[in-house]
């Protein structure tokens, strides 16, 4: 950040002394050779500061970086598993049914644990019935409530 702040200070700095030395440019055969020795001022005035830049200052946090990278997978399993019962409930005839997963990958086993699957169902099937279904179909022990509780 420290760089950042020195080559913005760099820069600012020399266009204004640039922007000072342009209204005293001369009139005639000397202003073009004037303003193209003040863009050369301006450009070497971007690029001087970069001698002095350290890729290492630009880390990135890695660490951070994995455990977001988890959490998102996270999530897209947890999408994965709750579609993944509604196309089988709608299969077996179980309309309007809303699902809500909660999973946790353990990347050092190479697990995917379900922490939680609760299945909302309208008032009209039985909690028992949606639960068992569940459970022989795909092996997933779910906690089933009507929609609203």
């Amino acid at each position: 950040m420290e760089f950042i702040k020195q080559w913005s200070l760099c820069v600012c700095t020399a266009l204004i002394i640039s922007a000072v030395f342009s209204m005293f440019t001369p009139q005639g055969e000397m202003k073009r050779l004037w303003k193209i020795m003040i863009s050369f001022f301006v450009f070497i005035s971007f690029i001087y500061p970069l001698k002095d830049f350290d890729a290492s200052a630009f880390k990135l946090d890695t660490q951070n970086n994995s455990f977001l990278i988890e959490e998102s997978a996270d999530k897209i399993y947890e999408n994965r598993i709750s579609s993944q019962i509604k196309e089988f409930l709608k299969s077996k005839d179980v309309q309007g049914a809303n699902v809500s997963s909660k999973v946790k990958i353990n990347t050092e086993k190479g697990e995917l644990e379900i922490k939680e699957v609760i299945i909302y169902i309208p008032d009209e099937y039985e909690e028992e019935y949606v639960s068992k279904l569940v459970f022989d179909g795909l092996g997933i022990n779910s906690r089933v409530v009507y929609l609203g509780e």
